[in-house]
């Protein structure tokens, strides 16, 4: 079996899934506005991806690119095919694709005082299992605060902070971009 990204479009057949999926996959405060994510669908913007296993459709993922670190900004399995090993299918995937380069990725803060707290705890040990580690920063952004992992090496805060002035740019970027915390 082959994990295949095609990029996500309004003629996709699974297009409603994969708005649904998003939709309940990722908190409000984690979710772009669907009206912006339509908009970026539209102007035809590389990085948000249908999975595909073989010709199977099995969820989601959006990436950005800044230099030699990919950043997933959401990655979501549908429900009929979660813990049968897709997401790790997706993560080697995704460390073929973009060898030599490092992967970053936010998760929800361990905080014992959250409803979802054993599920924040297996979704960090599924990206450990899948050899990501913490890269000793916090994100603080609006609503909620999200723990930085990433996959082949280190980063530092000037580098994470020029990725999401480049992801955000200096205008929005001004008013969005979220605080970088020392762990």
């Amino acid at each position: 079996m082959s994990i295949n990204l095609r990029p996500l479009n309004q003629n996709d057949d699974n297009y409603s899934k994969v708005i649904d999926l998003y939709k309940k996959a990722f908190t409000t405060a984690q979710r772009i506005p669907t009206w912006i994510l339509k908009f970026k669908l539209r102007k035809d913007k590389v990085g948000f991806n249908v999975l595909y296993a073989d010709d199977t459709w099995i969820g989601l993922i959006y990436t950005t690119e800044f230099k030699d670190i990919i950043l997933v900004h959401f990655l979501a399995i549908s429900e009929s095919f979660r813990s049968g090993g897709y997401g790790s299918k997706v993560m080697d995937s995704m460390k073929v694709m973009h060898s030599g380069k490092r992967i970053v990725l936010n998760i929800e803060k361990l905080d014992k005082q959250e409803k979802n707290f054993e599920q924040r705890i297996k979704r960090k040990a599924f990206y450990e299992k899948n050899g990501f580690s913490s890269s000793g920063y916090f994100v603080k952004e609006p609503g909620e605060k999200l723990e930085m992992l990433i996959f082949g090496g280190s980063i530092s805060k000037e580098e994470i902070e020029a990725m999401y002035k480049n992801l955000f740019g200096s205008i929005i970027g001004f008013l969005l971009r979220p605080k970088i915390i020392n762990t």
